[in-house]
């Protein structure tokens, strides 16, 4: 069971969303716990929120009770297990893995440093007002839940 805040409906993800002015919101969207790709990032984001609270708050969705934002930040293309999203100021920051995605990130990364990494990327580029960041590494390498696909 995560210690991190499970947002049990719509309105409490845009209150999570709009409540934070100094830090960013980053929300793991997904079907709680039915996969091992969704246990393993859930690991890496608890790990990570007290070592990056003074920057970003992290929240978790269960998108099979709150299908609210599906078809709003397109959840089910892909056929990820997850999706990480990242917002500043009740605006959506956007991020460049070189994947081609960029709305979210949707592969599972390697450990809790590499999601630091991305996070204080996605802040200081969030606080420089910054719509699109690029990514401290290219993972153009991943495809969905995190295997790797070539070196």
């Amino acid at each position: 069971m995560s210690m991190l805040v499970n947002l049990p409906t719509g309105w409490h993800v845009d209150a999570a969303i709009l409540s934070e002015n100094d830090r960013v919101v980053i929300i793991r969207f997904a079907k709680n716990g039915l996969s091992r790709e969704t246990l393993s990032i859930d690991r890496i984001l608890e790990k990570a929120a007290p070592l990056v609270a003074g920057f970003a708050a992290i929240y978790l969705c269960d998108t099979s009770t709150v299908p609210d934002f599906d078809e709003m930040y397109a959840l089910n293309e892909g056929g990820a297990p997850f999706n990480v999203m990242f917002f500043w100021r009740n605006k959506h920051v956007m991020v460049d893995f070189g994947t081609g995605e960029n709305n979210k990130m949707d592969f599972l990364i390697n450990n809790v440093q590499e999601l630091i990494d991305i996070i204080e990327c996605v802040y200081r580029g969030a606080i420089q007002g910054k719509g699109l960041v690029v990514a401290p590494r290219d993972y153009s390498y991943m495809n969905k839940g995190g295997r790797r696909v070539r070196e």
